[in-house]
């Protein structure tokens, strides 16, 4: 399996509504005059290097609180197309001439063939699908056949999170030419994979970045708390040092945020279930939904 962008670098576009912080995306942060009382508009009160420091430092701080589990980005997969082959898929084994372990070059060429069947039956399957495996699928954002871009709704569908199935009755190629990047011979599917950042991520980045930047301007109405804090009793001030012990569980003191960081990592109690090992899992259709294609048999 070739992956041809295991990650964005800072300030690449992911796509519509995200912002890039390397091994990870985000959605862009909101603010409003009501909930961030700093003119962002203004680049001489905050010039925008400092801004856009500011967001992916929000970003990537509340990625890390909620578990790191939200926040997939883009990635374009070069895959091996599923193996008939018992227990060995197609870049394990079981591919090109009789008794070959390994996928095999054609000669002349730098055609690579995985393969040599088209498709595989499985358990309760009517008929034989082409599909290949990924990882934590949540969309598919195109499909690229020979240079060719082709609209994955009506053409692939995935189960599971990870079946990437073609639906329009055609199959994957067989071969993969890994010394092109794009063109004749090369295929590739990009998928966004992980989960989407929950409601109100948005709004929580914005103030969450609109507070790193009052402190780094040093402004009053900063609600962040600081190390030196003070208690006056009686006329008498004491100075002493906050040894910061939420922070060590990723919390900021400030509630809206908090708020939300724990309600994205809360589980739950889960509910009690009885399991067997000879109930077959059933399939589960994970994409298309119904926000994503007009339906699952019909390009959008």
């Amino acid at each position: 399996m070739t992956v041809e962008s295991p990650g964005l670098s800072p300030g690449t576009s992911p796509g519509a509504g995200l912002i890039a912080c390397g091994d990870f995306c985000w959605v862009e942060p909101y603010t409003c005059d009501e909930c961030c009382t700093l003119d962002l508009a203004d680049e001489t009160l905050v010039p925008p290097a400092l801004a856009d420091i500011a967001q992916r430092w929000a970003a990537r701080f509340l990625w890390t609180a909620t578990g790191r589990q939200y926040g997939g980005c883009p990635k374009t997969y070069r895959p091996c197309r599923e193996n008939c082959a018992p227990a060995m898929n197609c870049c394990g084994g079981y591919a090109g001439p009789a008794l070959a372990s390994v996928p095999w070059r054609v000669p002349g060429s730098y055609d690579w063939v995985n393969v040599p069947c088209g498709t595989c039956v499985k358990g309760c399957q009517c008929s034989a699908v082409s599909e290949v495996w990924l990882s934590d699928v949540d969309q598919i954002l195109n499909v690229r056949i020979d240079g060719v871009d082709y609209d994955p709704c009506g053409m692939v569908a995935v189960y599971d999170r990870s079946r990437v199935v073609r639906i329009d009755g055609g199959q994957w190629p067989v071969c993969q030419e890994l010394g092109k990047t794009d063109g004749p011979g090369t295929w590739s599917i990009t998928v966004l994979e992980g989960q989407c950042v929950p409601d109100g991520g948005d709004w929580i980045t914005g103030t969450l970045m609109c507070e790193f930047l009052k402190a780094c301007l040093k402004r009053d109405d900063c609600q962040l708390p600081r190390r030196l804090q003070t208690i006056t009793r009686q006329g008498v001030t004491l100075g002493f040092n906050d040894s910061f012990e939420n922070l060590a569980i990723m919390r900021t003191g400030i509630w809206e945020i908090d708020a939300w960081i724990e309600q994205s990592r809360y589980v739950g109690s889960a509910t009690p279930t009885i399991l067997s090992p000879e109930l077959t899992r059933q399939t589960v259709l994970t994409w298309p939904r119904v926000e994503d294609c007009t339906s699952p048999g019909s390009s959008s």
